[in-house]
C-alpha cells in the first residue's frame, strides 16, 4: 500500500503546501508560519470595531426591525443611512475601510446575525479586485472566485437563520485616478452576482447602475477619488434602495 507520505513528497515545491506534522518552526514556509501567527496574534476580522456597540445595542431596549449593512469604506462611509430610520425600523450601519469580503465571512456571526436582522444589505468585493501589486487585471479571476465563495457562505447563513438578504452590485471607478482595480473585472463579478442572486431569489441592489457613466467609469460627478461616492453619489445609491422591495417594506412607515 502507498505510504500517505508518499504523495507530500512528491507535490510540487510551487504549491507551498503546509506539512500536516510540522512540530518545528522550520517545518513550516515563511508564507504558512506568517499567515498561522497573524491568525493567532491579530483580529484579521477586526471583529473588535463594532464589539461595543453590538454590545450595547443587544443590551438595550431598542426593539425596532433591524436592517444590517455589511461592507467596507464604501459602506463605512455612507452617514446617510441613519436617514431611512423609523418608528419601527432602525439601520445599523457595520461597514469597516479596507476589508475584503473573506474579513466579512469571518465576522458575518457577530455583527450581522447575532443582532438579529430584519433584512442584511451585503455589498462587499472592491477590495477583493483592488491590487497591491502588480497588474490589476491579474488578480480578477481568482478574487471573482473568493468573492463568490464568500458571498455564497454569507447567503447560506443567513438563509440557515432564515434571514433575508439582498446584494450589492460592486459599484464602478475611474482608471482616471490610481484606483488599482480593474473595471472589466468589477463587470464580471456583477454579471456572476446577479446570477448568483437569480438563483437564490435574492434581490440585487445595483449601485453599479446607478454611479456608471456612458464611458463605463464611476462619475466625475459622483466621487472625488476615483472609488468612494460623494454626497451626490450616496444620493443616487439611494434611490437603488429605494427600488428594493424589500427595503421599502421596512420603511414604509417613516417618522
Amino acid at each position: 500500500m502507498r505510504d500517505p507520505q508518499d504523495s507530500d513528497e512528491q507535490a510540487p515545491k510551487s504549491l507551498l503546501v503546509p506539512p500536516r506534522d510540522g512540530v518545528d518552526i522550520g517545518d513550516y514556509t515563511l508564507r504558512d508560519f506568517a499567515a498561522k501567527w497573524l491568525m493567532q496574534q491579530c483580529d484579521l476580522a477586526e471583529i473588535g470595531f463594532y464589539r461595543a456597540a453590538n454590545n450595547a445595542l443587544l443590551a438595550g431596549s431598542d426593539s425596532r426591525r433591524r436592517i444590517v449593512f455589511l461592507g467596507d469604506s464604501i459602506t463605512e462611509f455612507w452617514s446617510s443611512l441613519a436617514d431611512l430610520d423609523t418608528a419601527e425600523t432602525v439601520v445599523l450601519n457595520r461597514g469597516i475601510r479596507g476589508q475584503n469580503s473573506s474579513q466579512m465571512l469571518l465576522r458575518f456571526e457577530d455583527d450581522v446575525i447575532a443582532l438579529q436582522p430584519a433584512l442584511i444589505v451585503l455589498l462587499c468585493g472592491t477590495n477583493d479586485l483592488r491590487s497591491y501589486v502588480g497588474d490589476a487585471a491579474a488578480v480578477g479571476v481568482s478574487a471573482q472566485q473568493r468573492i463568490m465563495r464568500n458571498v455564497t457562505a454569507m447567503a447560506d447563513i443567513a438563509m440557515a437563520r432564515n434571514v433575508p438578504m439582498s446584494i450589492g452590485a460592486i459599484p464602478p471607478v475611474n482608471p482616471a485616478h490610481p484606483v488599482h482595480r480593474d473595471p472589466a473585472a468589477i463587470l464580471a463579478i456583477n454579471l456572476r452576482l446577479n446570477d448568483f442572486a437569480t438563483q437564490r431569489r435574492l434581490h440585487l441592489i445595483d449601485f453599479h447602475r446607478a454611479l456608471v457613466n456612458e464611458a463605463g467609469c464611476l462619475d466625475t460627478a459622483f466621487s472625488a477619488d476615483g472609488v468612494h461616492p460623494n454626497a451626490a453619489g450616496y444620493a443616487r445609491m439611494r434611490m437603488e434602495l429605494d427600488r428594493s422591495a424589500g427595503i421599502a417594506a421596512l420603511i414604509r412607515n417613516r417618522h
